[in-house]
């Protein structure tokens, strides 16, 4: 029989483990108005048992609203684009960021769709354990095993790993190597977010920040996809009122983008 003494001290534990991994927003970022079916914000979270923070460009959108666009931009020896706002300004894109992985000689890693051109191929990779993709019933984020193709399709990338999958941080992901990141979120409800850190996380660090709802994200994250970051990271949001767009560069050349546009 377990004692009432051994019960109390293992949910103190338990407890403990959990507010040790809690992220909190900062007192200094922004607030999302939910009415709108887009929205820039630039947020910051903190950890309070170690201080770590992290600080990230994030667009907000709604997929009644909003599709996927991928943006492939090939691997000729000249860029169709010189720089990424460039890039998604000319494709339609009112938001995005960088897209999924690619080797050396700028070749997909993985399935790429783009204006429902198919390009390299679908992969087992381990890395490669996501797909994000849009067809004509909306924006759909799920595990490699569960997609299913179907020639609808305008619009994929496989990528990952998976951060937070049933609002809970995956497991195994690695605690080293701190690197900007890129990803995509989704709450399950039509709520999405597009987002790149201008700070240095681990994945299974950022994972942990994600999935504390209200942290960086001030909705709860029910799925989170992990884009190709580090140098690859770039993000870009086309405010309205006249407003200059928010635009952060990559420091390398990228094979493609994911953006969103109008439906």
């Amino acid at each position: 029989m377990t004692s009432p003494r051994i019960l109390l001290w293992a949910c103190l534990m338990v407890a403990a483990s959990a507010s040790a991994t809690d992220w909190k927003p900062t007192a200094e970022s922004d607030r999302q108005d939910s009415t709108t079916d887009r929205l820039y914000a630039e947020r910051s979270a903190v950890r309070p048992s170690d201080g770590r923070q992290v600080t990230a460009h994030l667009a907000f959108f709604s997929s009644a609203a909003f599709r996927l666009k991928v943006v492939d931009l090939g691997a000729a020896a000249e860029p169709v684009y010189q720089t990424l706002a460039d890039a998604f300004r000319a494709e339609g894109c009112v938001a995005g960021v960088n897209g999924g992985f690619f080797h050396p000689d700028l070749r997909p890693a993985g399935l790429v769709i783009a204006e429902g051109r198919r390009i390299n191929r679908f992969e087992t990779a381990k890395l490669l354990s996501g797909v994000v993709y849009s067809d004509h019933q909306g924006v759909h984020l799920v595990r490699r095993a569960q997609f299913r193709d179907h020639p609808d399709i305008a619009a994929l990338l496989q990528s990952g790993p998976y951060l937070v999958e049933g609002a809970r941080a995956v497991r195994g992901l690695s605690p080293s190597d701190p690197n900007r990141r890129t990803f995509i979120a989704a709450d399950g409800h039509g709520r999405w977010v597009l987002g790149a850190t201008m700070s240095p996380l681990t994945l299974a660090d950022f994972a942990e920040c994600l999935a504390s709802t209200g942290a960086l994200i001030p909705w709860r994250v029910d799925r989170a996809l992990n884009l190709d970051g580090g140098t690859s990271t770039g993000f870009f949001f086309d405010q309205r009122g006249g407003k200059a767009p928010v635009s952060l560069s990559p420091w390398k050349r990228v094979r493609d983008l994911l953006g969103i546009t109008p439906r």
